[in-house]
């Protein structure tokens, strides 16, 4: 089998595309920032952590993340050390 068959064939397993709830990511997404403004403010990093790992999983579950979501990444990497970052994914 070729480069392109197996190619198409991963592509052919891959499950349909699932439709993103943008009801649901509108209403969220207000509620997601006044909790990440929150924990900034507190200064703690466990809680900054706390607040992204929930509107990541969120995101997931929505099907899409925000257009602004490295807002989130953001405000990880200011709470953390330098050289010592880590990724919204990671968590």
């Amino acid at each position: 089998m070729g480069l392109i068959e197996e190619a198409r064939a991963r592509r052919d397993r891959q499950p349909a595309p699932r439709p993103i709830d943008y009801a649901r990511m509108s209403a969220i997404y207000p509620k997601q920032k006044a909790a990440l403004t929150r924990a900034v403010r507190t200064g703690d990093p466990e809680k900054v952590a706390a607040v992204c790992k929930k509107a990541v999983a969120e995101w997931n579950e929505i099907g899409a993340w925000p257009d602004e979501w490295s807002r989130w990444q953001r405000a990880l990497y200011d709470v953390l050390p330098i050289f010592d970052s880590i990724r919204l994914e990671d968590l």
